[in-house]
């Protein structure tokens, strides 16, 4: 977590919100409207989007004036739809993104619409902080480069396939792999595909690269926990599909590879109250 700083509060003195809202929702409609009526109380200029890449377009657009935050109205998926928007525009450093929740868990989100008043009026008096976290990075040796927030998942091609992945981690030989596939993911990750794999939920002080099989052949085989600065090797023995954040869909040929290793581009969250990922776990995935 990060105190508010000059930039942030910069920011802040900044009245414009853009909101991001995923229409698909059910009441995402009334959601947006309320939201919007409490923003425009507090003296914000509102903008909304259904899409994510003319929303970034403008922030790339308007950075002398670019908004205080963004508001996402909508799942988790929705944030990770508006991060991957961003990042294929060449954005570094997303600006800080404030989730109100409409999907079933909502790790990313920070408030629902019953508490956006509050949690505004928190923000506008400065009395927050960000939490930023590192995105993940999968390149190929041709070139091509693919970020996710969460996780890359290199799968099996086919329903009734086996995938078969030859692992490694700095250099280091892990072995084959062999089951539906492997999940790399993030600390924040780690509460999403790789926590219902069998992976481990990685504390919010720690900055780390999870590596979990799914549905591996061998008990032998475990979750690996490595630094963020390493460099996770994934060589595909059979055709697989690389998913970056459930997004991106990149098929990975028998006989070609990638890897995954930690980079600087930057998603910050607004949080007001301090989090318990342990309760948060506990409420939302019960």
């Amino acid at each position: 977590m990060h105190k508010l700083d000059g930039a942030a509060e910069d920011k802040k003195m900044n009245h414009r919100i853009f909101f991001y809202v995923n229409v698909t929702k059910t009441g995402s409609d009334c959601v947006l409207r309320k939201a919007t009526e409490i923003a425009a109380r507090s003296g914000y200029q509102c903008k909304v989007y259904e899409d994510a890449s003319c929303m970034f377009a403008d922030c790339i657009e308007e950075e002398e004036d670019e908004p205080a935050c963004i508001v996402t109205i909508g799942g988790d998926g929705t944030t990770l739809r508006a991060v991957s928007h961003a990042v294929n525009q060449g954005i570094e450093i997303i600006t800080p993104i404030l989730g109100i929740n409409l999907g079933k868990i909502g790790f990313f989100s920070e408030t629902s619409i019953e508490g956006f008043e509050e949690t505004l009026k928190q923000f506008s008096e400065g009395d927050y902080t960000i939490e930023t976290d590192r995105m993940l990075k999968a390149s190929f040796k041709d070139g091509r480069e693919f970020f996710a927030l969460n996780d890359f998942l290199a799968y099996k091609s086919g329903f009734s396939s086996v995938s078969h992945i030859e692992l490694g981690v700095d250099g280091a030989d892990v072995g084959m792999i062999h089951g539906d596939g492997i999940i790399v993911s993030s600390r924040l990750g780690s509460t999403g595909y790789s926590i219902s794999a069998g992976g481990p939920v990685v504390a919010p002080n720690l900055d780390v690269i999870l590596v979990t099989p799914v549905c591996p052949h061998s008990l032998t085989v475990r979750p690996i926990a490595a630094a963020f600065d390493s460099v996770i090797e994934i060589n595909a023995q059979s055709d697989c599909v690389m998913y970056a954040d459930g997004i991106s869909t990149v098929q990975v040929p028998a006989g070609t590879g990638f890897t995954v290793s930690g980079c600087n581009k930057q998603v910050g969250f607004i949080r007001t109250k301090k989090r318990n990922v342990f309760r948060l776990i506990r409420e939302r995935l019960n």
